[in-house]
Formats: structure tokens, C-alpha cells, sequence
């Protein structure tokens, strides 16, 4: 899919949300490697709490909160420290995880803070996704060729942008100047220093 949409003409790409699928993040890599990649921190706690007893969901749930939602990197390190006492003997598998990608997860505070609750997960794609699953389950079974799924999808696809073309989400037009700026940064043209031996 990234091939593809590299193909398509899309090459400057500031952060990929994602689920954490097996490889994503070097198949980013290939081909976005100038792109950061945020991890869905909603996927990643309903991961972790399906791990544990339900007696402990509820407390691991606030503890998970508080790295997520802290208000700084360093926060969020430090309730991350605290969550490996709490919880680091109960359930240590869990706890790791959470630590070895705790990069991508907080990946979202080196973006304004103001855009952090859209950064932190997948929801609006999956929003979305839903609304296609729903626009097409009445018509199920009823599709002459297989072209006729496509035309559907891309019918449906149409409507959605409508809807979203109406949407603005908070806090994107106060901080777009930043957001360029970071991506101009990113991809500016690397000049390489000649030497002698070049």
C-alpha cells in the first residue's frame, strides 16, 4: 500500500498513524524514511488490558492513562517508570512491551499539542472505514463484477470526503504554518560537504 501510494505521487509524508502490524514500521522505513511513524496508542491499551486479569483492568487502565495522557515526554517517561513498579512483576511482558515502544507511541509530542488527541490513534480512519462497511453491507451479494465492488468503494469514498470536506478538526488551521514549516525542515535539500577525496 505504500509502494502504491509512493507510486500515486505522494512523497513527503511528516507521520504515518498506524496499528502495530508486524512490519509496518520497516516497511516505513523503505519507503518513507523521512516520515515518523506513530503508533495507535487506542490499539495498544485494548491490547494490553485484554492481557490482564479484570480485576486489574480497571487500575492498569488509569496507569495507562497517565502515560498517554502526560503532558510532556518526560511525563510520560516517568509514568512509564511508574508503571514498571506497579505493575513491572505482575505483568512484565506487558510492561516491556510498553517500554520498547514507547518511541512510537509518544511520538505525537514532537507535534503541537493542540493536534496530540488526533495523532495519539487510528480513530478517525477507522471512523471512517466504518462508514464504508456501512454504506455497502445493504448492497451485500449484489455486485454483478467485481468492478462494481470498486465503483461502490469509490461512490462511498466520495460521500465520506463530502462529509469531511464540511469537518474541521480543531486545532489543524491554528498550528498549519508549524506543520509546513516541520515539513519543509524535513525534506529540505540535504547538502553533502565536498572533500579532497570526494
Amino acid at each position: 500500500m505504500l509502494k502504491e501510494l509512493w507510486e500515486r505521487g505522494l512523497r513527503r509524508v511528516l507521520l504515518l498513524v498506524t496499528d502495530g502490524l508486524p512490519g509496518i514500521e520497516e516497511a516505513i522505513r523503505r519507503v518513507y524514511p523521512m516520515a515518523g511513524w506513530q503508533r495507535c496508542v487506542v490499539h495498544m491499551v485494548r491490547s494490553s488490558l485484554g492481557q490482564v486479569r479484570s480485576r486489574d483492568r480497571a487500575l492498569l487502565a488509569q496507569d495507562l492513562k497517565g502515560v498517554y495522557m502526560a503532558g510532556s515526554r518526560q511525563e510520560a517517561l516517568g509514568a512509564l517508570e511508574r508503571l514498571r513498579e506497579a505493575w513491572g512483576a505482575r505483568y512484565p511482558s506487558l510492561v516491556a512491551s510498553w517500554w520498547e515502544n514507547s518511541g512510537a507511541l509518544l511520538r505525537f509530542h514532537d507535534y503541537p499539542q493542540v493536534l496530540w488527541p488526533y495523532l495519539r490513534s487510528t480513530n478517525l480512519m477507522e471512523r471512517f472505514i466504518r462508514e464504508v462497511r456501512r454504506g455497502t453491507k445493504v448492497r451485500d451479494h449484489k455486485f454483478p463484477k467485481g468492478e462494481a465492488v470498486y465503483k461502490l468503494l469509490y461512490l462511498e469514498s466520495e460521500r465520506q470526503e463530502g462529509r469531511w470536506a464540511e469537518r474541521r478538526l480543531k486545532g489543524f488551521a491554528e498550528v498549519q504554518e508549524v506543520l509546513e514549516g516541520m515539513l519543509r525542515e524535513r525534506y529540505a535539500p540535504r547538502t553533502q560537504t565536498l572533500t579532497h577525496k570526494s
